[in-house]
């Protein structure tokens, strides 16, 4: 097998366990060469709400969710935004490499399967992004792990997230509605919504809040980078 991102040779070299005891093997879709350019945040000094790495505590953008909207925020991710991060969302996303989706399936899979929810849903792209890039990423990036439902519509924005400055991204207003279909689901769930990339937090706390109006008070929220 060869690594999506790069094309070089994976080692899969399966262990004793795994040949053995019949272990699920989750197939790596990633050389060691690429793994070396991640930083994982599991293990550091993160925020404890939301995995901001190197807080010292509750970091500010968790501390304005709370003093401002009343939301305690319970996020969790895999990798620091870094330089390998950053391109692998310019090939992912704006070049439309859809087939990089399962790069990390083997992080997430192995997250997944320690963590677990009554219903996973997930930020949709919005008409205009669909449209573009001919497939929703988010989607795209969780679909063969999760069993995923659509709860949730958004609304075409007046210029993409990763065109604007932190304060820009702080005032976007809502842009999320819920489908008819959140009300079948029991209040007492425990929701987990999932999105790409975590930077202020603005985007999964609106569609955080769209939950909360709907009356469910368990909701997590996880990314892949923070």
């Amino acid at each position: 097998m060869k690594c999506l991102n790069c094309g070089n040779p994976i080692n899969n070299n399966l262990t004793i366990r795994e040949i053995f005891l019949f272990k699920e093997i989750i197939p790596n879709y990633m050389c060691n060469l690429c793994r070396q350019e991640l930083a994982p945040l599991v293990g550091r000094n993160n925020c404890p709400r939301c995995m901001k790495p190197e807080s010292e505590g509750i970091c500010s953008d968790c501390r304005l969710w709370e003093q401002k909207f009343g939301i305690i925020n319970c996020h969790q991710a895999l990798f620091e935004y870094n330089r390998f991060i950053h391109s692998y969302f310019k090939l992912y996303k704006r070049y439309g490499d859809v087939l990089l989706a399962r790069l990390f399936y083997q992080d997430i899979k192995n997250w997944s399967l320690k963590n677990h929810f009554d219903v996973v849903t997930y930020i949709p792209a919005s008409p205009g992004h669909l449209q573009a890039r001919g497939f929703d990423p988010v989607y795209e990036l969780y679909t063969d792990i999760f069993e995923l439902q659509q709860l949730l519509v958004k609304a075409d924005a007046d210029k993409p997230q990763a065109q604007k400055n932190r304060l820009e991204r702080l005032e976007t207003p809502q842009t999320f509605s819920a489908l008819p279909t959140i009300e079948q689901i029991p209040k007492n769930q425990h929701i987990l919504i999932l999105d790409d990339i975590y930077t202020t937090g603005r985007t999964l706390m609106h569609a955080h809040d769209i939950f909360l109006s709907a009356g469910f008070k368990n909701i997590s929220t996880f990314s892949l980078s923070r």
